[in-house]
């Protein structure tokens, strides 16, 4: 218990890290939507710039070509030089004459300007102070690329330190010769400034979006975390032995992983208390039957005390008639010899065959006590060989028990280890994982421990109770082996009781017939030493009585001792259940 107020105190003293798991999944969240957003931004950009140059140059292309068109339809024939420098469209004149090109970039806002060679012959473009930049030339290998007879369209192209949009459309005569070429051009600053403005629009919507996402996703893990919280408070109270907790029934209706987690978890709380609580109960019957038992090992041990000395007493009878009949026979041989003292003796012999009468009889009496008192020892043997059974049977529903707190073990072990290898996955962010999962292994190690030692006790209970079954076995084979020397003597002891009546009527007849008793001594010799080998057998058995009885003493002491240890281990159990509250 003071280890886990420690580990309470120790936890309510921890300080609340700043980058909680709410926040980590807000980072998880939304740092790859901004990385999204930001390559959107960025390739919207890109594609939002080609598409507007390529719509750039189909205008500037629609132009040149219109632009060369209009000469020709204006203009038949070739384009040449006459001898005053001036070029010539057929018969006619065009240098000098900007109204075409002047309407143009009126209509269009195009820049548009006459090449003929690599110069600018007419043009709309101006120089910075002022002016057409009319006689400019092209660049080399700008023209180099003219005269190959293709259409030109040039981006980034700086004219009279202006950047422009260029697109040049080559003039050809009839004898496929390149001459020139109409240039039409437009700022590209302009086209910057509208590319700008939208990719504003495109961020504004990014950021819009990457708010409202940050919005969904902080309500949503901080109900996640409140979820999380809980569910470990709960485990914490169940660690802690509380097992009589109520459970959140708004947590338990949740339809989520977490809502799933929970519900484990009160199903665990469940198992663990009927588990608990089948234990308990097991343990306390254990110790009122522990404490039977001793009691019943007691009388046991009493009454075989009890059949001990009465078997002693016969025994000790047993031999003195042996002695005696030795006597007896020692008389009849001298019968002969000395008939005149037999008979004074008569009387004598008399009074001794009547104290074995009422010997005998009390040895009946005995031996039907000691029958009856074997017979009771041996049901109440019985009755302890069923409850160690039944008890048997009460641990093994026990082991069942931990062996399903130890699964459940492990897949919390597992579930942990799966939390550790995602949280390894996400690196600096899966940190928060890393130490949930790291509480759910310890929880899960914990449980297996606990499992371990009730394993460990259940299977030292189940050892006790093998050794008392094995006890009881040789207590019953001892009880059956004692019946059947208890009846052996028993005919044995009827057989005297005969024996002394024939004696009694001899005496009889030696007191009516003295001369039967000279000519039938021959035969009372006969009777008396199978007298005294019955008063041998009779001693013989008896000490076999006592042996056996000794031998029950013995078992009956073994048979305490394991009572004993059965209800420290029950008292063991007890202490070790005391941490749980039901």
């Amino acid at each position: 218990m003071k280890k886990t107020e420690n580990k309470k105190t120790e936890v309510k003293g921890k300080k609340k890290p700043f980058f909680t798991i709410s926040k980590k999944i807000l980072a998880l969240s939304l740092l790859p939507m901004i990385i999204v957003c930001a390559l959107v931004a960025t390739v919207g950009a890109k594609a939002l710039e080609t598409g507007i140059e390529k719509q750039i140059e189909q205008s500037l292309r629609i132009v040149g070509v219109s632009v060369d068109e209009t000469y020709t339809n204006l203009y038949e024939g070739d384009y040449t030089r006459d001898k005053g420098g001036k070029v010539c469209k057929g018969g006619t004149s065009i240098s000098g004459e900007t109204q075409l090109i002047d309407g143009l970039r009126e209509k269009t806002g195009f820049q548009v300007s006459f090449l003929y060679g690599n110069m600018r012959l007419i043009t709309t473009l101006t120089k910075p102070e002022g002016g057409r930049i009319n006689g400019t030339a092209l660049e080399d290998d700008v023209y180099a690329q003219i005269q190959t007879g293709e259409a030109l369209f040039l981006t980034d192209c700086n004219i009279s330190e202006v950047d422009y949009y260029v697109y040049y459309q080559p003039l050809i005569n009839s004898d496929g010769s390149v001459i020139g070429a109409i240039e039409v051009a437009t700022p590209m600053q302009n086209v910057k400034d509208t590319i700008s403005m939208q990719v504003k629009d495109i961020i504004l919507i990014a950021v819009v979006c990457v708010l409202v996402a940050a919005t969904l996703v902080s309500v949503l893990s901080r109900s996640m975390v409140k979820t999380m919280k809980k569910t470990k408070h709960f485990l914490g109270r169940i660690m802690n032995g509380e097992l009589d907790a109520e459970p959140d029934e708004k947590q338990c209706r949740k339809k989520d992983e977490l809502g799933d987690v929970y519900r484990i978890s009160v199903k665990l709380q469940k198992t663990l208390r009927t588990i608990v609580t089948d234990i308990k109960d097991s343990a306390d019957n254990l110790t009122v039957s522990s404490n039977k038992l001793i009691k019943m090992a007691q009388d046991t041990q009493e009454s075989v005390n009890d059949v001990y000395q009465a078997v002693g007493e016969i025994s000790e009878g047993a031999r003195n008639q042996a002695d005696e009949t030795t006597d007896a026979n020692t008389n009849v041989v001298r019968i002969g010899e000395q008939i005149e003292y037999i008979s004074d003796k008569v009387n004598s012999l008399t009074d001794y065959a009547g104290r074995m009468a009422e010997a005998e009889k009390a040895s009946e009496e005995i031996m039907k006590e000691l029958n009856s008192s074997n017979e009771s020892t041996k049901e109440s043997v019985l009755r302890v060989a069923e409850q160690i059974k039944d008890m048997s049977g009460a641990i093994q529903n026990i082991t069942k028990a931990v062996s399903m707190i130890q699964d459940i073990a492990d897949e919390t072990d597992l579930l942990s280890l799966n939390a550790s290898i995602e949280a390894a996955r996400a690196g600096e962010a899966g940190r928060g994982f890393a130490v949930v999962a790291e509480q759910i292994s310890k929880l899960a190690d914990q449980s297996k421990r606990s499992a371990t030692e009730i394993e460990q006790i259940i299977q030292n209970i189940m050892e006790s109770s093998g050794r008392m079954v094995e006890i009881m076995g040789e207590v019953e084979a001892n009880m059956n082996h004692q019946q059947s020397k208890l009846e052996e003597t028993g005919v044995k002891t009827a057989a005297v009781a005969d024996g002394v009546e024939n004696s009694l009527q001899h005496i009889g007849g030696i007191r009516e017939k003295m001369d039967v008793l000279r000519q039938s001594g021959s035969a009372i010799r006969d009777v008396v030493e199978g007298l005294s080998a019955i008063s041998e057998q009779n001693a013989a058995s008896a000490d076999s009585t006592m042996q056996a009885a000794h031998g029950m003493s013995d078992t009956m002491t073994e048979l305490m001792t394991s009572s004993e240890n059965l209800l420290v281990l029950a008292d063991k159990l007890e202490k070790v259940l005391d941490v749980f509250k039901v």
